[in-house]
């Protein structure tokens, strides 16, 4: 009886952590802000929040803070294009072909000032953090604007791709890996 009992508490546990973990607004971190703020996220899309203290003049500040987030996007797409690059320079070195065109990363910044306009604020609330009010928006591109900046750039490098080629670069682009270099690059 105290096994099941055990086992019970045990599965009950569980589902309830599984439950919490799915919900972006559920807080995370030992500040306890939301997800959507700590880790903002949409799947093969892009996310980026960004916080700055609260004025009283939530238009302003609204502006402000997703006036960052869609250059926290723009700083997304510069490193996945850099990891686009790299994957791209490597199959060619390795299948002998010639590297002709322009490399993704110098189109790229014109196709980002072009696209920025798809993103949107989807997510807007005002938190205390470190005992000041914070306005926070998190601001997203849709996966369909993402893949719609990934043709975009390679049309206007003039590099003609096979369809695998471009498979594999469409899910560098979109890939973790990506994200990581990102992080690495933030933090210098």
């Amino acid at each position: 009886m105290r096994t099941i009992n055990s086992a019970l508490a045990l599965a009950l546990g569980t589902l309830m952590l599984t439950g919490c973990g799915s919900n972006p607004d559920t807080p995370v971190g030992n500040i306890g802000l939301p997800a959507w703020v700590m880790q903002p996220e949409l799947e093969n899309g892009l996310a980026e929040t960004a916080c700055v203290p609260f004025s009283g003049h939530i238009s302003i500040d609204k502006q402000q803070a997703t006036a960052m987030a869609r250059s926290g996007i723009a700083q997304q797409i510069a490193v996945k294009v850099k990891a686009m690059d790299k994957v791209y320079n490597r199959r060619t070195d390795t299948t002998g072909s010639l590297n002709i065109g322009a490399n993704f990363e110098t189109v790229s910044k014109q196709v980002t000032e072009r696209s920025l306009s798809g993103t949107r604020a989807t997510k807007t609330d005002i938190f205390e953090i470190d005992r000041k009010r914070q306005l926070c928006s998190m601001v997203t591109m849709e996966p369909e604007k993402t893949k719609e900046i990934f043709d975009n750039i390679l049309a206007d490098s003039g590099r003609q791709l096979d369809p695998k080629d471009e498979a594999v670069l469409y899910e560098e682009f979109r890939a973790h890996k990506a994200q990581e270099e990102l992080e690495k690059e933030l933090s210098r």
